[in-house]
């Protein structure tokens, strides 16, 4: 029976991703699971039976990783431990990859964690870290505009890696693969267009959800239009004053855009897929 050797992959900022058993060998990766936390808020009404929903989103996620520790005596324990530690005490945020899933990274901080043996006379430790993602969220490894998007992971909807993320047609289909919206302007996620135009203006739609932007000057092959979110930036400089200040919004699955105004152009999709499991 074909089985797959635990792994935890963690890049900290300024390094290189490494797994946990190759910095500190002592330490196993066990496995571990994420718990996804909804947050429901309703309101009441003293004259009516039930409450009404008024809001739902995602809480930070939670993911326990289990590790084992094998020392030799207390005091080889003592030194393992500050090492383990050490690893984790960055302020910053880690990314996490592990082998069940490693098309998708985790953004996380550790909270509190103790080390101890398992049972007086027993070397080994048992423990597991609770890692809190801030965002809710998790993420596809690659952007779906990169070149390396050649893989599938579990639980990530895509069926295919034929599907195309630039386009030079005035219709086409954008598929979102994710767990939810990718929604720039409420909820802040990451959606760059990148846009090359000839032509008087640019403007597109997305007729599958009814968001649409217009960038209302002259411009030429050449220059590099980036709609960044819900601000647009003009061969690095900013440029939204030139814009009707709209953004796209894309829906889960497959989504109708449309692009009218510009003599030709080039319109690139770049973000990272998103997930809550």
């Amino acid at each position: 029976m074909f089985t797959i050797e635990p792994r935890f992959l963690l890049k900290i900022k300024g390094q290189d991703e490494f797994d946990i058993t190759d910095k500190i060998p002592k330490v196993i990766y066990l496995g571990g699971d994420s718990t996804p936390v909804f947050n429901n808020s309703y309101q009441e009404n003293p004259t009516r039976d039930g409450s009404r929903l008024t809001r739902v989103n995602f809480g930070k996620l939670i993911f326990t990783a289990n590790f084992l520790l094998t020392s030799q005596d207390y005091y080889d324990q003592k030194l393992l431990r500050h090492d383990i530690y050490q690893l984790f005490g960055d302020r910053n945020l880690v990314r996490i990859r592990t082998d069940i899933d490693m098309g998708k990274v985790m953004f996380a901080r550790p909270s509190p964690f103790d080390i101890k043996f398992i049972e007086n006379g027993n070397n080994d430790s048992l423990f597991s870290i609770l890692f809190e993602i801030p965002s809710g969220y998790k993420y596809s490894l690659e952007r779906s505009d990169s070149k390396k998007l050649d893989y599938l992971s579990f639980g990530m909807n895509l069926t295919s890696n034929e599907i195309s993320y630039n386009h030079s047609e005035n219709s086409f289909k954008i598929f979102n693969p994710s767990d939810i919206t990718i929604d720039p302007y409420y909820q802040r996620h990451d959606l760059m267009l990148i846009i090359n135009f000839d032509g008087d203006s640019y403007k597109i739609e997305n007729i599958t959800n009814n968001t649409s932007y217009q960038y209302n000057e002259r411009a030429k092959k050449s220059d590099n239009i980036v709609l960044n979110g819900i601000s647009t930036i003009l061969n690095g400089n900013p440029a939204s004053q030139k814009t009707d200040f709209g953004y796209i919004k894309l829906e889960k699955g497959w989504n109708d855009i449309k692009v009218s105004g510009a003599t030709s152009h080039t319109t690139t999709f770049s973000f990272p897929f998103i997930f809550i499991d």
